[in-house]
């Protein structure tokens, strides 16, 4: 019995002996209380976890090629990371720089000078008054007119001249204006080139030779976007079949003039494209554009 110790000690009911005299078996079992042998599973136990935990040190402390791989993957990234910084920090200063050096750029590139040779083909019942009003409005350019008549036309072409404005800065624009039996306007660009169709559609082309007025440099887009309505819906006005319709799209391009910036700001290519339609396709003016009529009238024709 094991020795041990109890709060009460009680008298034992059955006294053994220490020595008990077995009687003579067949087969003797071993006795299970006597002390293990060593080669039992808790020693081997023993002896298994210690190998264990050498193996598991042993493997934590051996390097792992995925650890080399993504220690090199964070010192790229790291530095991607440097140079980004180095790129952010050249943006800031650039940034901090003066705005007047950006205007002075902007200046020298709307300071080139021009000089373009154009040829446009018209119809005699469809003059190009355009061309006057660009004259008149355009004073830093020199547009000069040469007239020709081709064969195809027998009758007296109206022909368009004015004095040229001799321009401080040499900015030339020579015209070349043919009289020619074409349905509508059309910009010659080059022997093979398709020519582009319309006077609003020239007046499109020739504001973008023209930095200073070309009005897609405007940082107002809802001003660029009226500008091109009003071209589109003048080329339009050549297209329809009646006086009444053509006074119907006129309507709308009235709602969209600003017609009470006359002397407060130099007429754009959408005013010289309304006024130019207007002289071509209407007999007389509407009432409700007769007042703005009159002023670019003499405007354009000084």
């Amino acid at each position: 019995m094991r020795d041990e110790i109890a709060m009460y000690a009680l008298k034992p009911i059955v006294s053994l002996s220490d020595t008990l005299h077995r009687t003579k078996t067949m087969y003797e079992m071993r006795n299970i209380h006597e002390e293990r042998s060593r080669d039992d599973h808790t020693e081997a136990v023993k002896e298994i976890v210690p190998d264990i935990t050498e193996q598991v040190i042993s493997f934590l402390k051996s390097p792992l090629p995925e650890y080399d791989a993504l220690e090199a993957r964070q010192e790229k990234i790291l530095a991607q990371i440097a140079e980004l910084k180095t790129q952010v920090s050249t943006l800031c200063d650039l940034l901090k720089q003066p705005n007047h050096i950006t205007v002075v750029n902007e200046n020298d590139e709307s300071q080139e000078l021009v000089n373009m040779n154009l040829i446009i083909n018209v119809n005699p019942k469809m003059p190009p008054y355009s061309a006057l009003a660009l004259q008149q409005v355009w004073n830093d350019i020199d547009i000069k007119l040469q007239n020709y008549v081709h064969s195809s036309i027998n009758e007296k072409v109206p022909l368009i001249h004015q004095p040229v404005i001799h321009s401080p800065r040499n900015n030339v624009i020579n015209l070349s204006v043919i009289w020619k039996n074409v349905e509508d306007l059309e910009l010659v660009s080059g022997l093979y080139g398709s020519p582009v169709n319309g006077e609003t559609n020239f007046l499109r082309y020739i504001s973008r030779l023209i930095n200073a007025h070309n009005y897609e440099n405007s940082d107002c887009l809802e001003n660029v976007n009226r500008i091109d309505t009003i071209l589109d819906l003048c080329h339009s006005i050549h297209f329809q079949s009646t006086l009444k319709k053509k006074q119907d799209v006129l309507s709308l391009i009235a709602d969209k003039l600003d017609r009470n910036s006359f002397g407060k700001k130099e007429p754009d290519i959408a005013d010289i494209a309304v006024w130019s339609t207007i002289k071509q396709n209407f007999p007389k003016c509407p009432p409700k554009l007769e007042k703005w009529f009159e002023a670019f009238e003499k405007c354009f024709n000084q």
